[in-house]
């Protein structure tokens, strides 16, 4: 009786759930996915399913919409740049129509203005990240804006990061700090949050499930890493506060990453980025002020340095539009792009254009993390390699230590440098940043170090693949029937 009983629950939530699944209009693969968690784990697949696979976007979308007069407040603060977006495009000399059409795009998808008066420095490790980022931290003089998907509280880079926070609060300096909740719930420590807030620092997590009627963000992550100190300098990129980006912790010989520091006009966008995210948290629209954007538009509106848009993404955003740039760069390419990414859970889009690219004799190389530290993306990864390999893709795993840079570059001429991995959870659950940039010397930098890495890479072939055993090759097609959940 029992059993049957059982049979009944079972069978009512299971079409339950697939209605809801056929509701979403969600990718085949993904409800497909689903379907597989819920047959093969009845019970336990349902309970996944509440937390990890509702799409909320649609309930939650007019909560993070921003109010009209909130929406109207940064509109008026980014006018002088929107003003002149057009004409900053005609401005910069050899665009060609492929990079316009880039341009267009990054704004109609996610209101990306495009920036010129910028400077770039380009970081490949954790110790000249950070060693760059505590100085211009000691040297503020009116506010420091943080927001990190993982800070350690413990270890000595997040200790000595506390003291010159509080230094700076008790100078007078404004300090607002934002974490991801989920990225730090076994690392940043309570005593250390309650340190930072007696000194007046404001530090809030962002997607705190565990408050009331907030369980149906458990599944989204706020991934972004972004600096703005003053209004003048900025940072975004790979990577997180912790030790182990500097020396590789305890797990790994080594760490490599990819950061980038921006002076000039982008760090307006970088702050109202940030502006948005802590209004979404706290509710508080102090931030969206004139006074934090002092570098709204140069003596020279038309001043080419370094052009940059700064896109962005997230699981309520109407557009994915970092897939789009990514997909755009593999597209638009003609001699080269290289890409840099520790996890490859591609959308089918993306195995498609990597393909094509390849087949018209684009030299596309991928480096992908060779020492992994989530095994089953890392074997998922696996089932899709085979099919680019026969295309002409040429694949490396990175193996001098931890791989986590996520880089695009395109023909030496463009390049993006973010937070987004190339995988389904970067492109649809996340919230992610990225910097496009339009510059033949920056993309060489980038183009320099990734050569390097390949020297610290071992190529895969078809032949690798082939000598795996008939029982790792299973495995690593049941990892990727549940890829678009990972």
């Amino acid at each position: 009786m029992l059993m049957a009983i059982l049979l009944v629950v079972f069978h009512i939530c299971l079409v339950g759930t697939v209605i809801f699944l056929l509701l979403d209009n969600r990718d085949p693969a993904e409800t497909f996915a689903w379907v597989f968690i819920f047959v093969i784990m009845p019970g336990f697949g349902f309970v996944l399913y509440l937390f990890f696979g509702r799409n909320w976007k649609k309930a939650y979308d007019h909560k993070t919409r921003l109010p009209q007069s909130i929406a109207k407040q940064l509109v008026s603060i980014l006018e002088p740049l929107r003003y002149v977006q057009d004409q900053k495009v005609e401005h910069i000399k050899g665009l060609s129509y492929a990079e316009k059409d880039l341009i267009t795009l990054l704004y109609n998808n996610s209101h990306s203005l495009l920036t010129t008066d910028n400077e770039v420095q380009i970081f490949h490790n954790g110790k000249d990240k950070f060693d760059a980022l505590k100085a211009d931290l000691k040297a503020a003089k009116k506010f420091i804006h943080l927001q990190y998907f993982i800070w350690y509280s413990n270890d000595p880079l997040g200790q000595e990061l506390k003291n010159i926070l509080i230094a700076k609060a008790r100078e007078g300096v404004e300090v607002r700090i934002l974490y991801d909740f989920s990225g730090c719930f076994f690392t940043l420590k309570n005593n250390y949050i309650r340190e930072l807030r007696k000194e007046n620092i404001e530090i809030f997590p962002f997607f705190n499930y565990m408050a009331p009627f907030k369980t149906h963000t458990f599944n989204y992550r706020n991934h972004r890493k972004i600096a703005v100190i003053d209004g003048e300098i900025g940072y975004t990129g790979g990577m997180n506060v912790g030790q182990e980006y500097i020396d590789g912790g305890k797990k790994y010989d080594s760490w490599r990453d990819t950061h980038i520091k921006i002076t000039g006009e982008a760090i307006c966008i970088l702050q109202a980025i940030f502006a948005i995210d802590w209004y979404n948290t706290t509710n508080n629209d102090e931030i969206l002020t004139e006074k934090y954007y002092p570098l709204i538009l140069s003596e020279d509106a038309f001043k080419i340095k370094t052009p940059i848009q700064l896109p962005t993404s997230g699981f309520d955003t109407q557009w994915p539009s970092i897939l789009h740039s990514y997909f755009s760069l593999i597209t638009m390419a003609r001699k080269n792009i290289y890409i840099c990414s520790p996890y490859f859970i591609p959308e089918p889009s993306i195995v498609m254009a990597l393909k094509i690219a390849a087949m018209k004799g684009v030299d596309v190389v991928l480096i992908l993390t060779g020492i992994p530290d989530l095994p089953l993306a890392y074997w998922a990864a696996f089932s899709y390699f085979e099919d680019l390999l026969k295309a002409g893709v040429k694949i490396h795993h990175y193996k001098a230590g931890f791989f986590h840079s996520k880089i695009f570059s395109c023909d030496g001429k463009n390049c993006s440098v973010g937070t987004a991995n190339l995988d389904i959870r970067s492109f649809r659950l996340n919230y992610e940043i990225n910097a496009v940039i339009y510059s033949d010397e920056v993309t060489k930098v980038i183009d320099d170090q990734f050569k390097i890495d390949l020297e610290n890479s071992k190529e895969l072939t078809l032949s690798d693949m082939n000598n795996l055993s008939v029982m790792v090759k299973l495995r690593n097609s049941l990892t990727r029937l549940i890829s678009p959940l990972l």
